[in-house]
């Protein structure tokens, strides 16, 4: 499976496009959501933290999924426990995290702080394009955006295969979720209050899950409207 990034390129390229999609996008963008379904059917759902796995990163040597042990040092592992705890995450996840900021922005140099706030600010992004990929196919087949009736039609049956998958009952447990103050949530008293965006720029936290709030609750309102549109 293809990052978030990518599954939201392939979808903008695939049905944003002035010009009538080609045979060869209409199959990359069936190849893609098809790749991840696994993740639109546990939206949103992470490893929680894991009484090992940070035992794990407080040795400071960690072995990620496909690459060699990576050392870390005594800032690497506060970092990673620090995001493990604001984000309710992972703590092999969150020096995964670490790994991906440092291959985005270099933290060399950088303070503890700007270091998280870059880390979580991935983290965020990531969840981003994956609801706003869902939503994109959402929109695909309940407004009429000009697509070709067949696509619209594979997007469908897709979308109507999630939904009785469950896919709207986990959208209602996300709202409800992510209205918490706690970490898995709005974040608790604890918790980073900011986060540094992809374009660098400082955002509150609060504010980025409130957007996914938004973005979860249309897509819950166009999944009714999918299954209507389908009885018709």
């Amino acid at each position: 499976m293809g990052s978030p990034k990518q599954l939201l390129s392939t979808i903008e390229s695939a049905l944003l496009s002035p010009s009538p999609t080609t045979p060869a996008q209409r199959i990359q963008l069936m190849h893609a959501i098809r790749n991840s379904l696994s993740s639109f059917r546990s939206l949103l759902s992470y490893p929680p933290p894991k009484s090992s796995d940070r035992a794990q990163v407080q040795s400071r040597e960690v072995r990620l999924p496909d690459s060699p042990p990576i050392s870390l040092d005594d800032q690497d592992v506060q970092i990673a426990l620090k995001l493990s705890d604001d984000l309710h995450l992972n703590e092999i996840d969150c020096v995964r995290l670490l790994v991906m900021a440092n291959q985005e922005w270099s933290l060399m140099g950088r303070e503890p702080l700007e270091i998280i706030r870059l880390a979580a600010g991935l983290w965020y992004t990531e969840r981003r394009d994956l609801i706003t990929a869902l939503y994109m196919l959402f929109r695909a087949v309940v407004l009429d955006q000009g697509l070709e009736a067949d696509i619209v039609s594979d997007i469908q049956k897709y979308l109507e295969d999630l939904i009785n998958a469950g896919l709207r009952q986990r959208l209602v447990s996300l709202i409800k979720e992510l209205n918490r103050e706690e970490p898995a949530g709005l974040g608790g008293p604890q918790c980073e209050r900011y986060v540094l965006d992809s374009r660098g720029a400082l955002v509150e936290r609060q504010a980025v899950v409130c957007r996914e709030r938004l973005i979860l609750g249309h897509c819950l309102v166009l999944s009714v409207l999918v299954v209507r549109t389908s009885k018709f």
